[in-house]
């Protein structure tokens, strides 16, 4: 009796507040023996993922293998790149279709109802793909992100990296010319969509950052185009009415473009908004229909009579200074940096000023020039050209006119007999064209 009642009052003894806050009773689960039907489930899930236990070895020797000669010796001093500069690489389609690897040159045709010339890679049993690539690769080229070049590793990478840390630009290697053959094609008209600016083409302007083109003639009517010598597809057409465009330039932005004609007001085109804005030219100046926006678009430099330059803010379209020469003004160029300003006339004489201080720098005859036309400089600053009235385009190195009264052209060109209506500069200063209208 003593004994029950002791165990009695150990079973009403409260327990530890730990093991009353704590303690959690989960059911207890049942063993699940690991029977046929969960083998064959595990080997269904295996093959899905791995292909099975043979093809998931093979896989990993095949994966050991790629990864054995990369991982040399790190005293020896010897990479994968050292040893594999001479190797070609070899890019792999990601995903080809059967089906269109199955389809010949014949076979396309006929389907299409069209014949090709015979033979070679228009042969009938050829694969229809590589007709396809073949006239791709003729027409455009191939593409950049296609070409396969082996990256160029110096021993001053370390120098590299720790230039570009502190904000300069890696050099990239410069493209130039081929000196001996230029390979070019005659592509669609860039208006061939159109042909409604009008029946003369005053202004053809291409944009610098974009494809696009501006065309404005006399009929007043100025269009954009998409510039891809296929279909250059039209972007988008305004027309001004009674106001034939003599000449049209892009603002160096891209985002505005000034049109200009023989009345005394010009049109401020903002391609972004697709709007138009007019603006009357300041008293004195009659006309529009010669001049040139400076390099970094703040001014824009009219021709104006008697000799005369007016130079107008390109925001405002207010004159802020007015420019002499001795004879009247037939060509205005800015030199790359903008500080400069040259004027052709209708003798001889070529102006140059100063745009800092608004005044007369330098003057310079434009050797065996009648009555001057044009005026180009490069973009390397290195060359200028002056066209004239008897088609005689002359070629100076542009320090020898800044510096002598008297310069003597590097090269004269006599290849047209009419005057000379535009000469321009590639944008690498490889090539000089020009043209007679």
């Amino acid at each position: 009796m003593p004994k029950e009642k002791l165990n009695r009052k150990r079973k009403h003894e409260p327990k530890p507040e730990e093991d009353v806050e704590y303690q959690i009773d989960a059911p207890k689960q049942k063993f699940r023996p690991f029977d046929q039907q969960a083998q064959a489930e595990e080997e269904h899930l295996s093959q899905i993922l791995f292909g099975g236990a043979q093809t998931f070895l093979q896989c990993l020797e095949e994966a050991e293998q790629e990864a054995g000669p990369s991982q040399t010796n790190a005293d020896s001093g010897v990479g994968e790149d050292d040893s594999s500069d001479s190797d070609e690489n070899i890019r792999k389609p990601a995903w080809t279709d059967e089906d269109d690897d199955g389809i010949e040159v014949g076979q396309a045709l006929d389907a299409q109802r069209r014949k090709l010339p015979s033979g070679g890679i228009n042969s009938r049993n050829n694969k229809y793909s590589n007709l396809l690539k073949h006239k791709f690769q003729t027409a455009v080229g191939t593409p950049k992100w296609a070409a396969l070049g082996k990256s160029k590793h110096t021993d001053s990478d370390s120098d590299e990296e720790i230039l570009r840390t502190c904000g300069f630009i890696n050099k990239t290697s410069k493209t130039t010319l081929p000196s001996t053959l230029l390979e070019f094609k005659k592509v669609k008209d860039l208006n061939c969509e159109t042909y409604s600016e009008g029946p003369y083409i005053n202004a053809v302007e291409f944009h610098q950052t974009s494809t696009v083109a501006l065309v404005a003639g006399n009929g007043g009517v100025t269009s954009l185009f998409a510039v891809d010598g296929k279909r250059n597809n039209k972007l988008l057409s305004i027309a001004f009415e009674r106001f034939p465009i003599i000449c049209a330039k892009f603002t160096q932005n891209g985002n505005e473009a000034i049109l200009g004609s023989r009345h005394s007001h010009l049109f401020n085109f903002d391609l972004l908004a697709a709007k138009a804005t007019r603006y009357n030219l300041p008293q004195g100046l009659t006309q529009c229909k010669n001049f040139i926006v400076s390099p970094d678009s703040q001014f824009i430099a009219i021709a104006g009579k008697w000799g005369e330059v007016h130079i107008l803010t390109a925001a405002s379209k207010e004159r802020i200074a007015l420019l002499k020469q001795d004879s009247e003004v037939t060509a205005l160029t800015f030199n790359p940096r903008g500080n400069l300003l040259f004027g052709h006339s209708d003798t001889s004489e070529v102006t140059v000023w100063d745009m800092n201080m608004h005044r007369v720098k330098h003057k310079f005859t434009d050797e065996g020039c009648i009555q001057g036309t044009t005026l180009a400089i490069s973009s390397s600053n290195q060359f200028i050209a002056a066209g004239s009235a008897q088609g005689v385009v002359n070629l100076y190195g542009l320090e020898d006119v800044l510096q002598n009264k008297l310069p003597k052209p590097r090269k004269t060109i006599l290849n047209l007999t009419t005057g000379i209506s535009d000469l321009k500069f590639n944008p690498s200063s490889e090539i000089l064209a020009f043209c007679s209208a």
